[in-house]
């Protein structure tokens, strides 16, 4: 009966062997009517002799009188130096009891084994994290070549291909290291799975492509494995070369964010055309050169540090970019204010970063000879720009408010939601109201900054030119030098 009910708390659930452990404990002090302390080695020394000599291995067990009490002492787990049961009761120590406490010794032995697997375990695991958290901030500063050699030791020929695309999941916060597990099980070593750290509701899973004309096995398993979690948000992104997977992850997150307003949970958009799309493109790369030249004056490592940390910044918040990128926030910031002190800007005036972000975005573009370019009000002006801005902004007719003008304003005053209430004589409870509606028919994340409040503002730009809304406030010389 006694066996039965010590294998009964032996028994591992969901908090760890250690606790099963305690429990036995206890269990056995009750049950001898006693008390029980386990000595662990190097967690202080038992000044009596036979508990040393046990922890040694050179006895069995001892039993000693000490002041009127019993006390037994047996050896417990792998060693020496093993650690001691120590129970300590008021009556002799009769053969039942001697063989309980022996049992009872036994199984605390298989528990510290398994107690010290599940710390191995967690070891493993949390090595392998901050090995993959290292290529995933490799990749996203674009050094691939030291992240291909570091995912070797994980798994050889990972990230030998040109191209990848990005799934981002979202789910639950308590769901996220079961997801990720998950996720690691389905890809088994084509890709690279990392729970988010900037989001701790995100999983990022990097698949590389070395031929785009394959079959996509992984990304189905991936979207079949989102169909049966309804709790599950998919975000994934186009396939990009392996050098520029931090936009990978920028097209991911807006997508993750599309999927919050679409049936199927994943967001794919490969219709969606954004604002780059529709700009001469050497025409506006040469624009995007003239803009970022003072840059050009800066020592190549600075300034693709500079533009790496930039590029990130403008579209989330400096914590979330010091956590993608693995340094200080206060680095973000601090590279931010070069960026702005060097190009004569005000970064925390949205416009300026709406045209440093396109900016940034050309740069790669090649550019076409000549000295001039007519500017980007008239470049996204064209008729395919207001095209793609109507697109843009279309959604907003199906709203009961005037969210159209609500936005315009919002966006003039450096998205404050106090300013814009002051100006339209509303509540500010009203323009978050208003807010949050659009960002549903917009299927866009509007409030948290980035990439959609720039390509909305780009979309005012072409519909209204330098006019409305832009007509306040001209973004320091940078605004006056690009649309001259």
């Amino acid at each position: 009966m006694r066996l039965t009910e010590l294998l009964r708390y032996a028994r591992v659930g969901p908090d760890g062997a250690e606790e099963a452990a305690h429990r036995i404990e206890r269990w056995l002090a009750r049950t001898l009517e006693g008390t029980v302390e386990v000595l662990r080695p190097g967690r202080g020394a038992d000044p009596r002799v036979e508990a040393a000599a046990v922890a040694r291995g050179e006895l069995g067990s001892a039993v000693v009188s000490e002041d009127g009490s019993h006390i037994r002492m047996v050896p417990v787990g792998d060693g020496p130096p093993f650690q001691v049961l120590v129970v300590t009761r008021e009556l002799p120590f009769e053969s039942d009891s001697a063989a309980l406490t022996g049992l009872a010794a036994n199984v605390l032995g298989l528990l510290s084994r398994v107690a010290g697997a599940e710390i191995d375990r967690r070891e493993r695991e949390a090595s392998s994290l901050h090995l993959r958290l290292a290529v995933l901030q490799l990749l996203m500063t674009g050094d691939v070549s030291l992240a291909q050699r570091t995912a070797a030791g994980m798994h050889p020929g990972l990230l030998d291909a040109d191209w990848a695309w990005m799934s981002l999941m979202e789910m639950p916060v308590e769901e996220r290291a079961q997801v990720a597990r998950e996720c690691e099980e389905l890809t088994a070593g084509q890709a690279l799975v990392v729970p988010c750290p900037a989001y701790e509701n995100h999983v990022i899973t990097i698949v590389p492509v070395a031929d785009p004309r394959a079959a996509d096995s992984t990304g189905r398993a991936l979207s079949d494995y989102v169909a049966r979690r309804p709790r599950i948000l998919q975000g994934r992104s186009r396939l990009h070369p392996l050098a520029c997977v931090g936009a990978a992850y920028e097209d991911a997150y807006r997508n993750v964010v599309t999927a919050r307003y679409v049936p199927d949970r994943r967001g794919r958009h490969p219709d969606r055309v954004d604002s780059l799309e529709v700009l001469p493109g050497a025409e506006a790369a040469r624009w995007a050169s003239e803009l970022l030249r003072p840059l050009d004056a800066l020592p190549d490592r600075v300034r693709g540090q500079l533009l790496s940390t930039v590029s990130l910044a403008l579209k989330f918040t400096a914590v979330r970019t010091a956590k993608i990128m693995g340094v200080s926030r206060n680095t973000v910031r601090a590279r931010m204010e070069r960026v702005g002190d060097v190009l004569g800007a005000d970064l925390d005036n949205v416009r300026v970063r709406t045209l440093l972000y396109l900016a940034l975005e050309l740069r790669e573009r090649p550019t076409a000879p000549g000295r001039h370019h007519p500017g980007l009000p008239a470049m996204i002006g064209t008729d395919a720009g207001r095209a793609w801005a109507r697109g843009v902004l279309a959604p907003l007719d199906s709203g009961t408010r005037d969210l159209h003008r609500t936005l315009g304003v919002w966006i003039l005053a450096d998205c404050s939601v106090g300013l814009t209430a002051q100006r339209l004589g509303l509540h500010p409870h009203t323009v978050r109201e208003r807010l949050r509606s659009a960002e549903a028919l917009l299927a866009r994340e509007l409030v948290a900054g980035g990439v959609d409040v720039y390509e909305l503002a780009l979309a005012f730009l072409a519909l209204y030119g330098t006019n409305r809304p832009f007509e306040e406030r001209q973004p320091a010389e940078v605004c006056a030098a690009v649309q001259s």
